[in-house]
């Protein structure tokens, strides 16, 4: 492969590539990029499809020497990455990565892979998750809080809008007064994730989060950063209730603020809405949860925190249209047997 300078495959990257593969950009697998054929590379293959993943390739690197390609798929080394990637990340986090590499093998199955049992040797059980949300008294404080600095006013823009509008972080950053309809009762939008329409009634709190707060604004955010900034500002709000949640294979104990992070959000969204007896359908379409035309319930079911009641709505839907009249009438003949 021949190798380019810098300003040789930075002539060949779009400005959009370039942000997008930053990352990669700066950990030097961009040295030998020519194109096609760097693609080709398994390394290439799983950084082009995944651009966030630099890490796992690193690990992958570390194990074997240099940059894996297509024949280090060996099973030994696979078993040795299995073991890395778990000991590095949480257990749904490790088994999201395994499927994610038996995704880019599979689809390049014309390469020449040693391990014909990949799929068995990458693959990890899910364990169930617990996490918090916000009541709406509590995204009512953070409503009402007037943060100081430029980031946490950022961060109270995109937060508020996960909370109001169900809308992932990516999506909230692409989000304006433009994405209203004609007559401002919805919001609707493409999403960056699925690339699928969804709309979603306008909360009576939403306009003043559609318009960025000053011209120096950022058009991008690092997890990191907003995740700090948000439970800052949840705990300047006073969202300090002890909670428990179970993460990354055990039971943690805190202050509420200190679980709060880019998916609470959307997990308020969809709770708070369940709470109130809305059909799981609505809520799944209004979060983009779809497969093709059909809401997929089990995708927003994984949103819903805590223990939903029965709603009377549903106890009614069991009751014989004079239900209430025969009770009245059989406690009457009960009291007048024992009188």
């Amino acid at each position: 492969m021949t190798q380019l300078r810098t300003r040789r495959w930075e002539e060949l990257l779009t400005p959009e590539q370039k942000e997008k593969y930053s990352n990669a950009i700066r950990k030097g697998y961009f040295a030998t990029y020519d194109g096609y054929a760097w693609r080709h590379t398994f390394y290439g293959a799983f950084i082009w499809k995944h651009p966030g993943r630099v890490k796992v390739v690193n690990i992958f690197k570390s194990i074997i020497g240099h940059a894996p390609q297509w024949e280090d798929l060996t099973d030994d080394n696979l078993h040795d990455f299995r073991e890395q990637i778990i000991d590095s990340y949480a257990p749904n986090s490790a088994r999201t990565i395994f499927a994610e590499v038996n995704a880019v093998i599979r689809e390049n199955s014309s390469k020449p892979v040693p391990s014909l049992k990949f799929g068995e040797v990458l693959h990890a059980k899910k364990v169930p998750t617990q996490a918090v949300f916000l009541t709406d008294d509590e995204i009512a404080r953070i409503n009402a809080y007037h943060p100081r600095s430029l980031a946490m006013r950022h961060a109270k823009r995109m937060f508020m809008l996960e909370c109001l509008c169900g809308a992932r972080l990516s999506d909230c950053i692409r989000l304006s007064s433009d994405n209203l309809s004609l007559d401002g009762r919805t919001i609707t939008y493409v999403s960056v994730k699925t690339r699928s329409e969804v709309t979603v009634p306008v909360h009576p709190w939403l306009r003043q989060y559609l318009e960025r707060t000053s011209p120096r604004e950022p058009e991008t955010l690092s997890v990191m950063s907003y995740n700090n900034n948000i439970r800052d500002m949840c705990r300047a709000c006073g969202i300090d209730s002890m909670a428990k949640v179970f993460h990354a294979g055990r039971d943690r104990r805190g202050r509420k603020y200190e679980f709060v992070s880019t998916h609470t959000g959307r997990r308020s969204f969809a709770t708070n809405l369940a709470l109130k007896g809305v059909a799981i359908e609505q809520i799944a379409m209004m979060m983009g949860h779809m497969s093709g035309n059909v809401p997929n319930i089990a995708m927003t079911q994984r949103y819903i925190m805590g223990r939903l009641s029965l709603s009377p709505e549903a106890f009614a839907a069991f009751r014989l249209p004079d239900a209430e009249k025969i009770e009245q009438e059989q406690q009457i003949h009960v009291k007048s047997i024992r009188d």
